[in-house]
């Protein structure tokens, strides 16, 4: 009894290993199939991302080349009279970015299937869940939609000055979802089509460069005035841009230092805030010579 009892110990003892030494053999061997499946199934792997990297290389060709011919199109269009080069450049942003969506998703769609993804099925169940999903994305169908009424109605075009939401500046695209402006000192703006509220177009017929002129409560109102309209005078025939001597509208309010004179002038389309810098140097030049003061405030400092 003695003498068994080693042996049993023994045997109870090495289970263990054997048990451990099975399960290494068990993962080696399969991790030795799945490295033989992986190598047997390299090359269509390869074959299949070599495709894939073709697909996508061609459609980004296609893509390019597509932008192109709408470009041509679009010019040939404008060069026939039949829309003005604004109007032509806002179709042109707008019809590439449909395109470009339209592509990409084509593109994505052949990737899949070369990979072995049912295309059909992913449809499928993207139609069944685009309800869902349209609820979470009513703010870009909202872009989208207001983006089609802003093309359609033509309230702006490409390279307008525009006012949009309180952000001036010059329209320097307009996509299907956003509508680009950059201001006056160079900043972008990307403005979501579904967001103008108010809008400002600066850029349709013509414009009036409008001056108000602080004259003293001193001077003689009729000098004044006579003064303004011969300088005007002169301003409508020296400077660039204006037709007609600018109007005078004599005593526009009454401020609390001043008399107000307002001087208006019919411009071209992003010419008046330079025209009304000419005119305030005119009128500033010509009160000067005149011996007319014009009203600014003083502060006096008493020394202790």
């Amino acid at each position: 009894m003695l003498k068994l009892f080693p042996t049993a110990m023994a045997e109870s003892a090495g289970n263990p290993v054997q048990d451990v030494v099975e399960q290494v053999g068990d993962i080696i061997e399969t991790a030795g199939d799945r490295a033989g499946s992986f190598l047997s199934n390299l090359p269509m792997l390869t074959t299949k991302l070599l495709l894939a990297g073709l697909a996508a290389f061609i459609g980004c060709i296609l893509v390019r080349v597509g932008r192109r011919m709408i470009g041509s199109i679009v010019r040939m269009r404008g060069q026939k009279g039949l829309q003005t080069a604004q109007q032509a450049n806002t179709l042109r942003s707008l019809v590439t970015s449909i395109f470009n969506y339209i592509m990409y998703f084509i593109i994505v769609t052949v990737v899949l299937s070369i990979f072995g993804v049912n295309v059909s099925s992913l449809l499928a169940v993207a139609g069944v869940s685009g309800i869902a999903i349209a609820f979470g994305a009513q703010t870009l169908i909202k872009d989208i939609i207001s983006g089609m009424f802003i093309w359609m109605e033509g309230s702006i075009a490409v390279g307008d000055v525009v006012n949009i939401n309180g952000l001036a500046g010059s329209v320097e695209s307009i996509t299907i979802r956003t509508t680009v402006v950059r201001d006056y000192n160079g900043n972008i703006y990307v403005i979501p089509n579904g967001d103008i509220r108010t809008l400002t177009n600066m850029s349709r017929g013509f414009k009036r460069a409008i001056v108000d002129i602080r004259c003293p409560y001193e001077a003689d109102m009729d000098r004044v005035v006579a003064i303004l309209k011969d300088e005007m005078q002169r301003a409508g025939e020296e400077i660039v841009g204006l037709t007609d001597a600018p109007e005078v509208m004599s005593i526009l309010s009454f401020e609390t230092d001043a008399v107000m004179v307002r001087i208006a002038a019919q411009c071209p389309v992003g010419e008046n805030w330079r025209i009304e810098r000419d005119l305030r140097m005119r009128v500033k030049a010509r009160f000067d010579k005149e011996g007319i003061e014009m009203p600014h405030y003083q502060k006096v400092v008493v020394k202790q």
